[in-house]
């Protein structure tokens, strides 16, 4: 396990304690799986398990999977007995199909290119049970590009931590809809010396109609498709029906 990427995976656990109201969120999703009939759930991409606990309390049979050992060994510090495992949403297999499958924090926006996010909604659709529940948001191309920030500074506190990301954007355009993002992250402690951490990434954004294709060619009807600067998409596993 990388001791820089550890550290980035806590800097950026920490940052998002401030900049998100995760107890919010998991209402939404509560909401939506309550009307369903969901109590098995697997979230995708989850992370240093920031939801997990909502909902475990909650009475939700819970799994959540991320690609990221180090982002993981935070799960498991913070949210003990909880089940997590290592995996690629992309490729994935599950043992007993589950009722709904969540993808948070807009993590579905880094597949980048068409065989990725098609191969991640075979196997979501693999572990759905009949007429399962698929959740997730993603940047709005759209809003993304027509109002693109090519500099923009975020800021939080925690844990007597002060933490100040800078990211640098420039369009990328060659697959699909998709932009690097350069990010250098600042994280000052009392009685010790300014940390710097840099991180390149890339990332995509995504059409109502991309998704919409994306969704029917995969075996899914979308049931509802939310526009709230985000696109959040509520899509249901039909039978018989993918290619």
């Amino acid at each position: 396990m990388s001791a820089l990427h550890l550290e980035l995976a806590r800097v950026n656990h920490e940052m998002y304690q401030s900049i998100t109201n995760f107890e919010k969120e998991f209402r939404m999703y509560h909401d939506i799986l309550k009307d369903h009939g969901c109590s098995s759930i697997l979230e995708l991409g989850c992370g240093s398990g920031s939801l997990a606990q909502y909902f475990v309390k909650e009475g939700y049979r819970y799994i959540g999977l991320d690609k990221s050992p180090e982002r993981l060994s935070i799960a498991y510090e913070l949210n003990p007995g909880i089940d997590f495992m290592q995996g690629d949403m992309r490729e994935f297999t599950m043992k007993k199909p589950v009722d709904a499958v969540i993808i948070s924090g807009r993590s579905f926006t880094y597949m980048t290119k068409n065989k990725e996010v098609n191969n991640a909604l075979k196997c979501i659709y693999n572990a759905l049970k009949t007429k399962g529940l698929l959740i997730f948001d993603s940047f709005n191309a759209k809003d993304v590009f027509l109002n693109f920030r090519k500099d923009y500074i975020q800021r939080a506190e925690c844990n007597g931590r002060k933490y100040m990301r800078v990211n640098k954007n420039s369009m990328n355009m060659n697959s699909g809809w998709t932009w690097k993002r350069i990010a250098t992250y600042y994280i000052e402690e009392k009685g010790k010396d300014t940390r710097v951490i840099r991180d390149k990434t890339m990332l995509r954004a995504f059409t109502e109609e991309e998704l919409n294709l994306f969704l029917e060619l995969n075996g899914f009807k979308v049931l509802r498709l939310l526009n709230n600067g985000t696109l959040t998409v509520i899509a249901q596993k039909k039978t018989g029906s993918r290619n």
